[in-house]
């Protein structure tokens, strides 16, 4: 039975009063509330899913509730704000390649008389202060009053916002709203604008790359996970009709995912993780047909596996070292091919480490079970394999790019050859040590 609007935000109100302990019969309320968004919830979600074929077959579409924290932490954000005016209590995610997809999931909205746009934010020809973009819809299906955020976002857009909220969770940083880290706020802005960066744009980035050591603490929660995440899908797989998910995750520990078939099951769960959760993030989602690739992607910020910024991260530091090649400056070009060889060394040892802890999960597996795993054994290391060769390849193309780019003057020539000798002879010795060590 759905409350009053009154009621709704009365219940706001004592959810603000009660900030700092909240009671059981408030969260019960609340709870209560919350559930009652499902049926509207489900309907836009069943209708969304039926556009996939007609935008393209890798986008994805996730739904999800709004997390406690998330509802509690808006009401303080914003004292005078109605609880029952909160419509993005009940949330879709629809993930395409591009924004020409974007609109055209907009376009078949509009043209569906099952449901109907209440209202529009249009964040990608109007981006947020901090560099976030998509385009987020308020509908309402037809045959139900409550109101279903829509989020719509490119690939792109989508990998930058959850690598904010990895952010978050790792620095404590508080970046969606603009927290007290200005540095880290800066770097997010610049990468939202990859690949129109400029110099000194791609200077900021580094700088704050090594002031944080933002790519090594990635690198190694990436690393902690892989194979405990990829352990925990395999026997969720192997559930029958299992679409509902509980993602359990901290900066401290790897993540915990616990399937459901029903929805009511799921809730039920994750009322009493948030209740015994210290410093824990959990989200409770709903995926069609759920494959390992689909979760990692859609919640990266959860999984904490892997994400695209790694990639991008060699690109801008591979355009500094080009660009101080050219330049004829030995000193930025030491600096950054530096860094660039630091991260991909982390990177490489991380990736070591994965091996090694694969094959000892095969030793320590049971001969009747090992025969089950293997076929998914052989995924996991043809993963990091792909990583291994990424890395190799990033080699091969930076030396290529040094030979075309390199200076005319003879001296030059002469010292950065020297310097990228040093450089390059430090790296190998270090990966040949660690490849004897594993």
């Amino acid at each position: 039975m759905s409350i009053s609007k009154a009621e709704i935000d009365r219940l706001g109100n004592l959810i603000r009063q009660e900030h700092f302990s909240i009671s059981d019969d408030t969260l019960n309320k609340l709870q209560e509330h919350r559930i009652s968004h499902q049926d509207s919830l489900s309907s836009i979600f069943t209708i969304l899913c039926s556009y996939i074929r007609k935008i393209h077959p890798t986008s994805i579409v996730t739904y999800r509730i709004k997390r406690f924290e998330s509802i509690i932490g808006k009401l303080n954000r914003y004292p005078k704000m109605r609880f029952s005016r909160m419509w993005d209590i009940g949330g879709c995610r629809f993930i395409v390649r591009s924004d020409i997809h974007v609109y055209k999931v907009k376009a078949l909205i509009e043209q569906d008389n099952r449901i109907s746009i209440v209202k529009e934010y249009d964040y990608i020809k109007e981006p947020q202060k901090n560099g976030y973009k998509a385009l987020h819809l308020f509908i309402k299906c037809n045959s139900n009053e409550r109101i279903i955020e829509v989020q719509i976002r490119n690939t792109k857009d989508h990998n930058w916002a959850t690598l904010v909220e990895i952010t978050d969770l790792l620095h404590e940083s508080k970046i969606k709203e603009l927290g007290d880290n200005p540095e880290l706020v800066e770097f997010h802005y610049l990468l939202s604008k990859v690949p129109n960066l400029n110099t000194s744009e791609k200077r900021e980035i580094a700088k704050t790359l090594k002031s944080f050591n933002y790519f090594g603490k990635l690198s190694d929660v990436f690393s902690r996970n892989y194979l405990k995440v990829r352990q925990q899908w395999f026997k969720i797989e192997n559930q029958k009709n299992h679409r509902y998910f509980l993602i359990e995750t901290n900066k401290d520990e790897p993540p915990r995912i616990y399937s459901f078939r029903k929805s009511k099951d799921a809730e039920i769960e994750y009322l009493k993780l948030y209740k015994n959760a210290q410093n824990t993030n959990i989200v409770l989602t709903h995926l069609p047909n759920p494959s390992y690739n689909q979760i990692s992607m859609a919640y990266s910020n959860y999984i904490l596996t892997f994400h695209s910024f790694l990639d991008e991260c060699y690109d801008i530091l591979e355009s500094l070292i080009i660009e101080s090649l050219k330049s004829e400056s030995y000193f930025s070009y030491f600096k950054f091919h530096m860094l660039y060889n630091s991260l991909l060394f982390e990177h490489i040892s991380n990736m070591m480490e994965e091996v090694t802890e694969a094959k000892k999960y095969s030793e320590n597996t049971a001969k009747n079970i090992r025969k089950k795993h293997k076929p998914k054994e052989k995924e996991w290391i043809q993963d990091i394999e792909k990583q291994v060769n990424k890395s190799n390849e990033r080699l091969t193309r930076l030396a290529k790019k040094f030979k075309l780019n390199m200076p005319q003057n003879s001296f030059s020539k002469y010292i950065f050859k020297q310097i990228t000798f040093v450089i390059t002879s430090k790296l190998r010795l270090k990966i040949q040590k660690i490849m004897r060590t594993k």
